[in-house]
């Protein structure tokens, strides 16, 4: 290439800085990308030699009722992926699954171990004949049929096992005073309440005002009650200001640390 000076002289121009700048740039873009791949190949390297097979699966708890072999056959059927690639949100979803289990820890250990620490789920009372629930009221199947009959028996067609935990966990504290538990709670179709007691006799609470009544029951027990349980068939809070009490060859009506009579006509829900 050349152009014309002022003189007329023909005056040749230099390319040779253009051309070897546009291999150098050149240059860098090809090491760039090599770079790049390489980095790339690296990578894949370096992750695959830590994603490691996971050959020590680590179980610890606290287990009554819960059968590590069925933990461990759930995990052997489900357990995808290496140390790395291993997706814990999903085996936790699938292990809390389980009847038994309430909730999950699951942690790594380099190399190739996994942690899980399982709380199982404690029965706290039995749901009718379907199954057991939790201290949230949860209903819980019962797979292995393991044997549950010590425990209290809620019963309710109509209220929902959550509200039956509920007034049941209520009911508790409220006679936590007098040592009596129970044994059995029912909610009928009608909205009533009653409960068997640990020393053999119902209590019938009727539909309203059940911390009242409760109240009044555990002052009588302590009062002249306790010193009778054996005799003791049934015990009615279902009047406005008293209580009936059940024996077990004769009926006689307590207000208080009083006795008294009352009609049928007095009962009220």
């Amino acid at each position: 290439m050349s152009n014309v000076n002022k003189r007329g002289a023909v005056q040749k121009t230099s390319v040779t800085g253009n051309s070897s700048g546009d291999f150098v740039r050149h240059l860098k873009r090809g090491l760039l990308a090599i770079g790049g791949t390489a980095g790339v190949v690296l990578g894949v390297f370096v992750f695959g030699s830590f994603d490691r097979p996971l050959t020590n699966i680590m179980i610890s708890g606290d287990f009554k009722y819960l059968q590590k072999n069925d933990l461990t056959n759930l995990l052997r059927e489900e357990l995808n992926g290496g140390f790395l690639t291993v997706n814990l949100t999903s085996l936790q979803r699938l292990i809390e699954a389980h009847p038994w289990v309430d909730q999950v820890s699951i942690w790594r250990e380099w190399p190739t171990t996994l942690h899980l620490d399982v709380t199982e789920e404690i029965p706290i009372a039995l749901w009718g004949d379907r199954g057991f629930l939790n201290y949230r009221g949860k209903k819980l199947q019962n797979p292995n049929q393991i044997s549950l009959t010590k425990l209290p028996v809620l019963q309710s067609n109509s209220a929902t096992s959550e509200q039956m935990m509920r007034q049941y966990q209520s009911f508790n504290q409220q006679l936590s005073g007098t040592g009596l538990g129970i044994v059995r709670l029912e909610y009928d179709d009608l909205g009533a309440w009653q409960l068997d007691t640990t020393a053999d006799f119902k209590l019938l609470l009727g539909r309203n005002e059940l911390p009242q009544k409760l109240r009044r029951f555990s002052l009588v027990w302590s009062a002249t009650l306790s010193d009778h349980s054996g005799a003791i068939g049934s015990v009615d809070l279902r009047y406005p200001n008293g209580l009936a009490v059940g024996w077990r060859n004769i009926t006689l009506s307590a207000h208080h640390d009083s006795v008294f009579m009352q009609n049928a006509g007095d009962l009220c829900g």
